[in-house]
């Protein structure tokens, strides 16, 4: 085989000049350059707790590494044309917890689905629970590679502290709401938390039957503790030991960041060890696969329809 040597330099160095011009004008769309990326996200350790505000001023010296996503096109319902191509991820640990921000370009705040065009924004966390070896597969592991999801919600963030009743409901949604009769009302009507309280046999099956997505008590914060093995096995752990705070921007930019304009920015947090074995349990000195998902509620994203990363390393001080 006859190989062919370059010899016409100025066509080279024209190569080289539109290499650099697609670059830039990947950047210039927001489109990361996954080869340019580190693999690792080094943990870097604090004293005393961990701020779950992400505009801390802690977090500005904290190093973050860019995580490049791509639509999920593996199974159905598949989501080729995401909005948010990538993630901002810094970490950080006092050696009893681990605290980890992700910031994320968004130009609109999704925090409903009460009506039925309404999509939630979401980001998540995913661990192998087994942290030696390969990793199992990315998305949401594999038989006999079972994954541990921390997934922040923005509806769930929403309802923090809303009232007694815990959560955004159709009546806050939609103020001018009006209802002829609800089942034993007393004369003069009746409060969305005593509606609650009676409605917990036959008129709320959530509720009566332990759905954390009904039922704000069953939660500790902003983020739901799960677990999965593969496609549509994701399961909500029974006891929920991880919890977070999201805070969405309109403008601006905030020190240490990587984006400027509307912004999500997501602090989640979690003990190193837990007594619940479904939990990934993280050593200091250790690195373990991590791998992250964000859902654009604008763009119908749920679900299967996300922006995904591959296995990144998490590595603790």
């Amino acid at each position: 085989m006859k190989l062919t040597r370059w010899t016409n330099r100025s066509l080279v160095v024209g190569l080289l000049l539109s290499l650099c011009f697609l670059s830039l004008l990947f950047t210039a769309g927001g489109i990361p350059l996954a080869v340019s990326q580190p693999l690792t996200i080094p943990v870097k350790s604090i004293k005393g707790s961990i701020p779950l505000d992400g505009a801390n001023p802690l977090w500005e010296g904290v190093p973050g590494v860019v995580v490049p996503l791509s639509g999920q096109l593996i199974t159905t319902p598949m989501h080729p044309n995401i909005s948010v191509k990538s993630v901002f991820v810094k970490a950080i640990s006092n050696g009893r917890d681990v605290g980890m921000r992700l910031e994320w370009s968004d130009q609109t705040k999704n925090d409903t689905t009460i009506g039925p065009q309404d999509f939630r924004d979401q980001a998540a966390i995913m661990f192998p629970i087994n942290t030696t070896g390969a990793p199992p597969f990315q998305c949401m592991g594999q038989a006999g590679g079972t994954t541990n999801i921390w997934r922040w919600n923005a509806e769930w963030q929403k309802d923090l502290g809303k009232d007694s009743a815990g959560l955004w409901d159709v009546d806050d949604q939609y103020p001018g709401i009006f209802w002829d009769y609800y089942f034993e009302e007393p004369v003069g009507g009746v409060t969305y938390p005593d509606r609650i309280g009676r409605s917990l046999g036959p008129f709320n099956e959530g509720i009566w039957s332990g759905n954390i997505m009904s039922d704000p008590a069953l939660r500790i914060g902003s983020v739901e503790d799960l677990n999965a093995n593969g496609f549509s096995t994701l399961t909500t752990q029974v006891h929920q030991d991880v919890t977070g705070q999201g805070v969405w921007e309109p403008a601006g930019s905030v020190k240490g960041g990587a984006y400027t304009g509307p912004t999500w920015r997501v602090v989640v947090t979690r003990a190193l060890k837990t007594p619940d074995t479904n939990d990934v349990q993280l050593t200091p000195g250790s690195t373990i696969p991590v791998a992250f998902a964000v859902w654009d509620g604008t763009n119908v994203e749920r679900n299967g329809m996300k922006a995904i990363s591959t296995w990144f390393s998490l590595r603790f001080p």
